[in-house]
């Protein structure tokens, strides 16, 4: 029995009039009524408006010494987090093992000195081996400068 009232009700507001129009009548004796309805006789129709000017709030202008919950430091240190330490970590590996991969190549090359040993451009093992330092003092280079990057970024990182 609940149901039916409920849905008969809900029914009931469907099919009522808004109530945004506002009538001021005036009756045969005089007599000042306002309804939502046309008058039948003499009338006016009246614009109603919040009592409040300005309903909408305006918004303070931020201030230039304070940021919001999501500004430029709180987005740096989340990219320091999740993407600009994590690369860079990456990349030291990345350039640790390709170093660690090139001495090796170096030595397979190297042998008894005979002509189907020789590598390309007919180098002698004394050249392969100023070739391999030269080729790790670049990889050090190359680390310690990876290194350094990362440094300053988690520096970076505990100042924010």
């Amino acid at each position: 029995m609940n149901s039916i009232r409920y849905a008969a009700s809900i029914l009931a507001l469907g099919f009522l009039a808004p109530a945004w129009a506002v009538n001021k009548c005036t009756d045969a004796n005089g007599k000042v009524s306002f309804q939502d309805a046309p008058c039948v006789g003499e009338g006016e129709k009246i614009d109603v408006r919040p009592a409040i000017q300005g309903a909408t709030p305006v918004r303070p202008a931020p201030s230039a010494g304070k940021e919001g919950a999501f500004g430029a430091s709180w987005q740096r240190k989340q990219y320091l987090q999740t993407q600009g330490i994590p690369q860079a970590r990456a990349a030291l590996a990345r350039n640790q093992q390709e170093c660690t991969a090139q001495p090796a190549e170096a030595t397979t090359q190297a042998g008894p000195l005979r002509r189907s040993t020789l590598p390309s451009g007919n180098q002698f093992p004394k050249d392969l081996a100023a070739a391999a330092a030269k080729d790790k003092a670049a990889c050090d280079a190359r680390s310690n400068e990876l290194r350094e990057q990362l440094r300053q970024l988690e520096e970076e990182l505990s100042a924010l």
